[in-house]
């Protein structure tokens, strides 16, 4: 077997044993509580979820136990002796952004931009890997390097030019602020608010928007939206702290 059949071989398995995983659950951008420093996962980017990295190939049933980290380090070493082969690089990339967030294994993100790196610029007008790169990027900062979420935001800002109403990406852009350093609430705040004229019941927005009104201390409207987003979900797992802090920020003001 030669080396092009051995890459494309591993290609498959990165990629075949998600067939019927719900990536969406794995690679939703986080949430935020009230402050930037407390992320929990927010509602899944359903929109996109099949589109922007989403889509299945490769062999169906496959172990992730089968893959040794060996043979991911081999692919990734394969696709970099062939960085002009755009296919492999947008296959590769998709393939090992499902892998690293099934295993939760934020060692291959860097790999990851850098092979969609390669697919976009050959390629800026596709949206999917447009928004994808956006958030490979923003889990990169989440991780560990909050300088990247400025990067991230280039993406999510060339994605809404090619499609403004999409209440995911722009919530997504709202939490580069959000999470950036410094932290920009009142510039996360107007993103939220742009998402929600074009969906009034996007649960993340809703909870993002409540978070970042109690830090700037917009107490009435926090109360609203929080109300807003248990009609829209009783059960959102923020809503307890969201309400908690709230209290905690009126008694400071006090």
């Amino acid at each position: 077997m030669n080396k092009n059949n051995i890459l494309f071989g591993i290609i498959g398995l990165l990629a075949g044993f998600m067939i019927g995983f719900i990536f969406a659950n794995s690679v939703a951008r986080p949430a935020t509580g009230a402050k930037p420093a407390q992320a929990s996962a927010k509602p899944p980017t359903a929109q996109n979820s099949g589109q922007n990295g989403a889509q299945q190939s490769g062999q169906s049933g496959a172990d992730p136990q089968t893959l040794s980290e060996d043979e991911v380090k081999r692919a990734i070493a394969a696709g970099d002796e062939k960085p002009d082969d755009i296919e492999l690089q947008h296959k590769l990339g998709l393939a090992l952004y499902r892998y690293a967030s099934y295993t939760q294994d934020a060692r291959y993100l860097p790999d990851v931009a850098r092979f969609l790196k390669r697919a976009y610029d050959a390629n800026p007008n596709d949206r999917d890997l447009t928004v994808t790169l956006g958030n490979v990027l923003f889990d990169i900062a989440q991780k560990d390097d909050p300088s990247r979420f400025a990067e991230a935001r280039v993406y999510y800002l060339k994605a809404l030019e090619m499609k403004s109403a999409d209440a995911d990406v722009r919530t997504d852009l709202g939490l580069t602020y959000y999470f950036g350093k410094p932290s920009d609430p009142q510039k996360a705040i107007a993103e939220y608010r742009k998402s929600l004229a074009i969906d009034p019941r996007h649960e993340a927005t809703l909870q993002n928007l409540a978070a970042a009104l109690i830090v700037t201390g917009n107490h009435a409207e926090a109360e609203k939206r929080i109300a807003e987003l248990q009609s829209v979900n009783p059960e959102n797992a923020s809503l307890s702290d969201l309400r908690a802090q709230l209290a905690q920020s009126k008694n400071a003001q006090e």
